[in-house]
């Protein structure tokens, strides 16, 4: 199988509007069904007479302020997002995109469109933070992440921006595994503990891009600021929940002179307080009162599954190595054999 490269296309919801009435297509994610007046390409498309846990409609409507109380503001450079209560759910507000509100169970989204919102951006924010909080109104936690199944078990590594979550997902996808999800990863805390198959697709830096083989993988590579290599299928994407083997937070280091890897257990202490400075909403967003039940879950959680810190050599040339040593601690046993390239 070989990926189609794309360029993406700076389409405006204006342009959208123009072309009539949205149409509405299911999507399979987090285990559940998505119906949707939004299209997500990223996304496998199911039959319409599934039944939907999340809805999704556009309006062009102004969004109500009657009765809005205000929970918490994130900034990331120029962009803010906040989150607010309303009368019937809660509000996720964003800069650069528009306000988006969950009813109180999380089982309908309203997207109040803005017109120089890009499309890219939008599907980011619903797949991202909006479902995350419908995700936890269910009572899952989500983490910031990239998990990947080794055989009937999951793995799950943890961590910031920049610490290589996706990039070793991939490449333990190119070596056998199946890719669980990246950047929102979807957690039952338990017991047992368990993880849901998430959005098919990862977004990679170029120099990991050059390093993996997403041809083999992927049906469709889009290039931009980072790369989004989507169309996950076959043996290379787990379709159902799966237990986790083990958590890892990503502590990487300049170079090693020895292993290409090292990890480090933490106690089911520093373990809870770990998961909890992973998590995919933050504090400063949803308020304490909603950061307290995001800790006493990843203190279930840490307290079903081992936690680790991970510490592996940042060198791509190295990454091979680096597979091998989580697949031996892992074990080989029901791990594909990776495809012929």
């Amino acid at each position: 199988m070989s990926a189609a490269f794309e360029t993406p296309a700076r389409l405006t919801s204006e342009r959208v509007r123009r072309s009539g009435a949205p149409s509405v297509a299911s999507y399979r994610v987090f285990g559940a069904v998505l119906r949707s007046e939004l299209q997500f390409p990223e996304l496998a498309e199911v039959d319409a007479t599934e039944t939907p846990r999340w809805r999704l409609r556009i309006s062009d409507d102004v969004p109500s302020s009657i009765g809005i109380v205000p929970l918490g503001e994130r900034r990331i450079g120029p962009e803010i997002y906040s989150l607010c209560r309303t009368p019937s759910g809660l509000r996720l507000e964003y800069s650069h995109a528009g306000v988006f509100d969950l009813a109180v169970n999380g089982s309908a989204i309203v997207w109040y469109r803005r017109e120089d919102a890009l499309p890219e951006l939008v599907r980011s924010i619903v797949l991202g933070p909006a479902l995350a909080l419908a995700l936890e109104l269910a009572g899952l936690l989500c983490l910031h992440g990239s998990a990947v199944a080794l055989g009937r078990q999951a793995i799950v590594f943890l961590g910031p921006k920049h610490h290589g979550k996706s990039t070793l997902a991939t490449a333990l996808t190119a070596a056998g595994g199946q890719l669980v999800g990246d950047d929102l990863i979807a957690i039952a805390p338990g017991p047992p503990a368990t993880v849901m198959p998430g959005v098919p697709s990862v977004r990679l830096w170029d120099d990991a891009v050059s390093a993996l083989p997403l041809g083999t993988l992927c049906s469709i590579v889009t290039r931009g600021v980072k790369t989004t290599a989507s169309g996950f299928a076959g043996r290379a994407f787990t379709q159902g929940e799966m237990s986790i083997a083990a958590l890892y937070i990503l502590e990487p280091v300049a170079r090693y002179d020895g292993a290409p890897c090292t990890r480090s257990r933490l106690s089911a202490a520093a373990a809870a307080i770990g998961l909890a400075h992973q998590t995919k909403l933050a504090d400063s967003l949803i308020g304490m009162a909603a950061a307290g039940a995001q800790l006493a879950a990843a203190a279930r959680l840490a307290a079903g599954v081992p936690v680790w810190t991970l510490a592996p050599v940042r060198d791509l040339t190295r990454l091979p190595a680096v597979v091998e040593q989580i697949m031996a601690w892992h074990g080989r046993a029901g791990v594909a054999e990776p495809s012929a390239q």
